[in-house]
């Protein structure tokens, strides 16, 4: 199996890939010293990570995350701009994302564009939710869209 690739434990019992104690290959915990997924081969990390040198407030100004970390668990970009699968930022681009600016399938914050955007100002999506938002089914004060539900009405298909 080339490295990197993931493949289910089989069943029975097998070393603990952090304290070497025998446990149960499905167990999702050591109860000996509580790594995750302990039956599981050692996941090599697969993904990409980057950030810049720079920082501002410890907080690099660019942090690019994809895949899984070293524990199996998915990477999560942190930074002034934020690129990944689960992106925080101040300018956040992802799948999952939430920043000043955020833009991803769901994505949360001042101004959002998204599938689903959740926004404290403005939000532009498929489903979009905030005072000032443009979706298919909007959601506001101030909307428009196809099935627009709010205060003011900008446009709407279903009039």
């Amino acid at each position: 199996m080339p490295p990197g690739s993931r493949q289910t434990p089989s069943i029975g019992p097998s070393p603990c890939r952090e304290c070497r104690a025998e446990v149960d290959a499905t167990a999702l915990v050591c109860p000996h010293c509580n790594a995750p997924r302990p039956g599981w081969p050692v996941f090599t990390g697969d993904g990409y990570e980057w950030k810049t040198e720079a920082t501002w407030l410890g907080v690099p100004w660019i942090h690019v995350a994809f895949g899984l970390d070293a524990a199996g668990r998915p990477r999560t970009a942190r930074g002034i701009v934020a690129i990944g699968q689960r992106a925080v930022g101040v300018v956040a681009l992802g799948i999952m994302t939430c920043g000043f600016v955020s833009v991803g399938l769901v994505s949360l914050g001042l101004f959002s564009v998204g599938v689903v955007a959740v926004a404290a100002l403005a939000a532009v999506g498929v489903n979009a939710a905030a005072p000032y938002a443009i979706g298919v089914v909007a959601a506001g004060l101030t909307v428009g869209g196809a099935a627009p539900f709010g205060y003011k009405i900008l446009f709407s298909a279903i009039r």
